[in-house]
């Protein structure tokens, strides 16, 4: 159930923001508050409001808005997905520019006004930048950060691209009001990325726009979490892909880990990102890479079920 925010409509045209920053909450603290703390500072020099949609128990949301009276909280009692307090949020949002960020992220200093004037020539339908890591002290931490973002690591050209994660990104609200139907469609990655490319908007990669992807994640966690993240993107994707398709990649899932792991070391070599750290995790990453090629298994054989509702 979504409790309402009371006047949340009103005086929109007359109160706009240039921006709306919406993070949607399932985690908690410590990373929510950090990742608020990140962005307050610069969201009152660029006059941007910030949204937390905030899923779990009333006091949750009470505490968020006691502690962060500059925010706008809205509570969801029942548990949702990801994209779906997405969704809530965006609804509520008045920017014309609507940023997203990770709960578990930091925004750098200048990040809103990275974003504000990558927005300004008004001919991206979105813009992003990197995922950087945070010099986590334990090697389950750089597991997540490699396994989750090697597709987005630092550094990055600044240029036209068709790769853009949902962990650090910005949209034109035009755009997010015209793809409504696809904002709580599963990951965006898979479901409202492809769409919008297909239909020739464009996306702008910006190299300063930088959040840090924050720790701690115990390593049992993070292999259910992986789990159920790989088994609900299959299953968004299946959606388009022909069975064919789908029945190639059954047949090679046995050769898949290896594949990804080769995928990622190119990506990280390439890019010269943390090359020794990666070579310390890689033991650690391979049965992360297996219960990644588990869930898509089941994901594209059965579709998602539920599992979005059980990533954090």
């Amino acid at each position: 159930m979504i409790v309402p925010v009371e006047g949340a409509r009103e005086g929109m045209e007359a109160s706009s923001p240039q921006v709306s920053v919406v993070i949607a909450s399932l985690v908690g603290a410590p990373f929510i508050d950090e990742c608020l703390q990140s962005v307050k500072d610069q969201a009152e020099q660029c006059g941007a409001e910030v949204i937390v949609v905030a899923c779990g128990p009333a006091k949750y949301a009470e505490r968020l808005k006691q502690e962060f009276p500059w925010a706008r909280v809205i509570p969801s009692l029942e548990r949702e997905t990801v994209p779906e307090l997405r969704k809530i949020g965006v609804e509520h949002a008045k920017g014309a520019i609507i940023a997203i960020i990770e709960e578990h992220c930091l925004a750098a200093p200048d990040w809103l006004p990275r974003i504000v004037a990558a927005h300004a020539s008004g001919t991206y339908g979105a813009v992003g930048g990197p995922v950087v890591d945070y010099a986590y002290p334990k090697l389950r931490d750089w597991v997540v950060y490699f396994c989750e973002y090697n597709g987005y690591l630092p550094p990055w050209k600044d240029s036209d691209t068709d790769n853009l994660g949902s962990a650090n990104i910005a949209y034109s609200r035009e755009v997010l009001v015209k793809y409504k139907d696809l904002v709580s469609n599963g990951y965006w990655e898979a479901g409202l990325h492809p769409r919008l490319l297909a239909d020739g908007v464009k996306f702008r990669a910006v190299p300063e726009m930088v959040v840090h992807h924050r720790g701690p994640f115990p390593y049992g966690y993070y292999l259910e979490q992986r789990y159920w993240f790989s088994r609900a993107f299959a299953g968004c994707r299946s959606r388009d892909l022909p069975f064919t398709r789908k029945l190639a990649y059954l047949a090679a899932s046995p050769l898949i880990p290896f594949l990804l792991l080769a995928r990622m070391t190119r990506r990280i070599v390439e890019k010269n990102c943390r090359v020794g750290k990666f070579a310390q995790v890689v033991p650690l990453l391979i049965p992360v890479l297996i219960v990644y090629v588990a869930g898509e298994f089941v994901g594209y054989l059965a579709g998602p079920g539920d599992a979005l509702l059980k990533v954090e």
